[in-house]
């Protein structure tokens, strides 16, 4: 696991709400073809970490002149893919053709030097003189050290940002001390930043969309339980969405634990564009399996609005379908 640094002057605001926003960011090819970076860039691969920071201080300093000072935002971000040429429009400036795809883990702001150390620093320092190429940081424990020293701004109504960079509700808040919902789909990823950062995440939504009841009512089956046996469940998968999808309470249901969240997640039962629960075609897999799932068939799912149909609609077409049967070859 690899560490880079990318720092984001203030007016490329626009530009990094829109990378992050897409789960994408890319470079200028003179930016990227200078000294190192091509090494730095060919160097990086799913599962590394990118920190975009935004609006520090003048770059025009010595080295290690940054070691105390502020950026104003920190994204960490996830490298999911590996650098790939594409010059479709992303941003309205200009095309930044070098290309990264990445998963947004966490937003924080005003990070300060002490909570990233000074290797970090430094590194966002050399990015800022370099027209923000990537600067690997020398420093095996930042990714451990920036996950300590923010973890009580994700606790903290001081932690709020007045300024969202990309989600459309607050990125912090006072945690729910919750930490098993359904959407925490890590893909089998379970290092400890990953892991932390979806958790924060998972806290925030959960309070969101439950404010804190102690009893809540399943949308699939309608059935009122204690909060610890209902889950905050993505509609549509978290690892399918980007930043903005996977903060938004339309694409979150409330999903009891006792056959409904699984059901669903797994695709045995659907919901119409009527809002009706449905029996999938893999519902059917087995008679227990449909048995359970036509418990629910016929029910109104209340969870199903105009604003939330277009992720019940990606379920439909995604979660609950069969997957293709491979063709079988005669022989010859």
């Amino acid at each position: 696991m690899s560490v880079v640094a990318v720092y984001v002057p203030a007016p490329s605001k626009r530009n990094f709400q829109i990378g992050l926003r897409e789960s994408i960011w890319g470079w200028k090819r003179d930016t990227a073809e200078k000294a190192d970076t091509p090494e730095v860039l060919t160097a990086l691969k799913p599962g590394d970490y990118i920190l975009f920071g935004h609006r520090g201080p003048n770059a025009r300093v010595p080295a290690g002149i940054w070691a105390g000072a502020v950026l104003r935002e920190l994204a960490v971000a996830q490298v999911t893919g590996t650098v790939y040429p594409d010059e479709s429009e992303v941003w309205p400036d200009d095309t930044y053709p070098v290309r990264v795809p990445l998963e947004v883990l966490d937003l924080e702001s005003a990070v300060t030097g002490p909570q990233l150390g000074d290797a970090a620093m430094e590194a966002f320092r050399l990015s800022a003189n370099k027209q923000g190429a990537p600067v690997p940081v020398a420093d095996p424990e930042v990714m451990t050290r920036l996950v300590d020293s923010t973890e009580h701004q994700a606790d903290s109504p001081e932690g709020t940002s007045a300024e969202p960079v990309a989600s459309p509700i607050p990125w912090h808040g006072p945690g729910s001390g919750q930490s098993q919902d359904r959407y925490l789909d890590l893909g089998g990823n379970l290092d400890r930043p990953v892991l932390t950062f979806a958790r924060r995440e998972q806290a925030r939504l959960r309070r969101e969309k439950f404010n804190g009841a102690t009893s809540i009512r399943c949308d699939l089956c309608g059935r009122t339980l204690p909060a610890g046996l209902v889950r905050a469940a993505h509609v549509r998968k978290r690892s399918r969405c980007n930043l903005e999808q996977r903060s938004h309470l339309a694409n979150l249901m409330a999903a009891c634990l006792l056959g409904c969240d699984a059901l669903f997640e797994d695709g045995f039962i659907r919901v119409s564009a009527d809002g009706i629960v449905e029996v999938s075609q893999k519902g059917a897999a087995s008679a227990d399996l449909l048995t359970a799932a036509k418990a629910l068939e016929g029910r109104h799912c209340t969870a199903h609005t105009p604003e939330s149909e277009g992720y019940f609609d990606w379920h439909r077409n995604n979660s609950a379908v069969l997957p293709p049967t491979e063709p079988v070859s005669s022989a010859v």
